[in-house]
């Protein structure tokens, strides 16, 4: 039977199976599952408390409604979107209400699915990283996934990033196990390959990004996961294995064969259902359209930017020694993997398409599985130095000093930014949270207040001026003021400075638009400042005035 290539901490032996635990690292090892349960239920944690404590974001109001579409049979609701999220929403909604637990607020149902599979995305995460780098690594990897703020921070988002995430990290590694599997063992190639169609049509079925499939079809072809022996079959990939990915797409996404699904992608694609433009990034405002890219919108170093400013500085300090370990060792399978994905990575979505932080979320288990290379590596080099030195004592516990520095530092923080993650920014970072990525780091947060401030101080029929009406009409629904008129600053119909009040006007800085930035001012100058929301520091949403 094939077995899936197994290596130690040092990448160059295969490590025995019935080793004995002599240190941490071994003890790990030996009941990794055992500590997958336990990160599993760190990271559960994380992600799933204080969940309802944040307000909808307009994006996850469209969610909402594609729940209240599925009721009356209507599958086309946000149809730009495949269904598997959808219809996932719409059970834990169901089962929500039917257990009574949408009395109070229905937030966290909507998002429970992806607090759900972003904790188990951890599994993936370790298998793929032990298929390359051996179970130590894997575990650390696991960690940093679990426990790290950027993967927790849109696992609580009700967005399909984190479905696309999970079937894919699945369909990369079965499809590595075919490619392990000896081909005298024809049985377990076909089984992982086709566990790897299954995934990779889930993963069609999450999100519309066909562009990871022909990355790893790119990747098999340019590296070789393990040599053939003399005489072995070739074992090539199977015209069943496309099939299936093609049939399990259909089969969870029937919608996708409907007319209106195909005209709503083409308005969609071609930019036709834009009402706005624009994306504040610190004081200076760009396009952030893909007809702009890559040199008229938002910055090419977007994404770098982030990275600097929003991850842990343990984890980006072991996300460099990784790198310096995978370019020494960029010959071998699991070393050129990871420098190909972050390299496809970084550059296409820096160069083309309209930029949101929400997307990293697929680069994250490359940076971590990569920082968790420098962790070993790390750890390696500082037991080889301690021993050196002739101070075998301490040697012994480098490991528990790196877990703690690279693992155990970085988790304290992410709990430490519950329940609002987005804001978190690290000692790197020259301006506070709410700069440079307002948009995607409020998301709509602390929007619920302000509308719950209007609904509690706004005169029967007065004008609710905003940038987002299905968060606005959801929530005055809720507060049970239906009776205010809802109107959107960056309509070219509607001039809040010029509309009969009282007119309440809702300003998000994350909101900032081409259409509405000189209305905002202009409200700022001559309204009456009523409240801000403020949070952590952060001004999340000013609410103005006039008679």
């Amino acid at each position: 039977m094939a077995r899936p290539i197994e290596l130690d901490s040092e990448g160059a032996r295969t490590l025995p199976a019935a080793a004995r635990a002599r240190g941490l690292a071994e003890v790990l090892e030996r009941y990794a599952a055992l500590v997958l349960v336990v990160l599993a239920a760190a990271g559960f944690a994380l992600r799933a408390g204080g969940v309802g404590e944040v307000g909808f974001a307009e994006d996850e109001i469209n969610k909402l409604e594609a729940v209240r579409a599925y009721d009356r049979g209507d599958f086309t609701e946000n149809a730009e979107h495949p269904m598997v999220m959808k219809a996932l929403i719409y059970a834990s909604a169901r089962a929500a209400d039917s257990w009574g637990l949408n009395a109070v607020g229905d937030e966290a149902s909507i998002r429970f699915p992806n607090v759900l599979f972003g904790t188990l995305t951890l599994f993936p995460v370790f298998l793929l990283t032990s298929a390359f780098f051996g179970r130590r690594t894997g575990l650390v990897a696991a960690a940093l996934w679990a426990t790290g703020v950027g993967a927790v921070t849109y696992n609580r988002v009700a967005k399909e990033d984190t479905l696309l995430v999970f079937f894919m990290l699945f369909a990369l590694y079965f499809y590595i196990r075919a490619k392990q599997a000896s081909g005298f063992d024809p049985a377990a190639k076909r089984k992982n390959y086709l566990l790897s169609a299954v995934s990779w049509g889930l993963m069609f079925a999450s999100k519309y990004f066909p562009h990871y499939f022909g990355l790893n079809m790119l990747y098999h072809y340019l590296f070789h996961v393990r040599k053939r022996e003399p005489g072995e079959p070739r074992g090539n990939t199977p015209a069943l294995f496309y099939v299936v990915v093609a049939v399990t797409f259909l089969l969870v996404n029937p919608a996708v064969l409907l007319p209106q699904t195909w005209k709503y992608l083409s308005a969609y694609s071609s930019e036709g259902l834009l009402t706005h433009h624009g994306y504040l990034m610190g004081e200076t405002l760009y396009h952030n359209v893909v007809s702009k890219a890559p040199f008229g919108a938002t910055p090419v170093y977007f994404y770098l930017l982030y990275l600097v400013t929003k991850t842990p500085v343990p984890v980006l300090s072991a996300f460099a020694a990784g790198l310096v370990a995978l370019w020494r060792g960029r010959r071998e399978p699991g070393a050129a993997f990871l420098l190909f994905m972050l390299l496809f990575w970084i550059v296409p979505y820096s160069l083309f398409g309209a930029k949101w932080l929400r997307y990293t979320l697929s680069l994250m288990p490359f940076v971590y599985m990569t920082a968790a290379v420098g962790v070993v590596a790390l750890t390696r080099w500082l037991k080889g130095l301690l021993k050196a030195e002739r101070r075998p004592g301490l040697a012994g516990f480098a490991g528990l000093a790196s877990l703690a520095l690279f693992v155990g530092v970085p988790a304290w923080g992410a709990a430490a930014a519950g329940p609002h993650y987005a804001l978190y920014t690290n000692a790197l970072a020259p301006r506070p949270a709410g700069y440079y990525f307002p948009h995607d780091e409020l998301y709509d947060d602390g929007l619920r207040e302000a509308i719950e401030y209007v609904a509690g101080h706004a005169p029967p029929g007065s004008t609710v001026a905003h940038e987002t009406p299905g968060v606005v009409g959801h929530y005055l629904a809720r507060f049970g003021r239906t009776d205010l008129r809802s109107e959107v600053i960056s309509d070219s119909r509607f001039d809040v400075t010029s509309a009969p009040g009282p007119v309440y006007a809702i300003l998000q800085r994350g909101r900032t638009y081409f259409e509405n930035r000189e209305e905002m001012e202009r409200v700022r100058a001559h309204f009456k400042p009523e409240t801000q929301i403020v949070i952590d520091g952060a001004v999340a949403a000013e609410v103005y005035s006039k008679e």
